[in-house]
């Protein structure tokens, strides 16, 4: 009887740290997924994103706008968010 009992506590041992195992993989798979909405993707991520987006954006509103006007505009944004960016860190 005893060996049986010692057979059963080795099965519910494994059987319990299966378990916990396949918990702890649940939490972590939570915590990823919880972070991916709340934290913004690293900068690598977001500009493997964003680059088609924008072709196709300055594509469809360099045929609607023309280029030369397309390109003032993107020229006059990046003097713009320059300026921000030194009068940000000005402060």
């Amino acid at each position: 009887m005893s060996s049986e009992q010692e057979a059963l506590r080795a099965e519910r041992k494994a059987l319990l740290a299966t378990r916990a195992e396949l918990d702890r993989a649940r939490i972590s798979l939570s915590v990823r997924q919880i972070r991916a909405i709340v934290a913004p993707a690293p900068a690598s991520e977001r500009v493997t994103r964003l680059k088609p987006a924008a072709a196709l954006l300055s594509g469809l509103v360099g045929s609607f706008a023309g280029a030369p006007r397309l390109a003032r505009w993107v020229r006059v944004a990046a003097f713009a968010l320059a300026a921000l960016r030194i009068l940000r860190s000005w402060k």
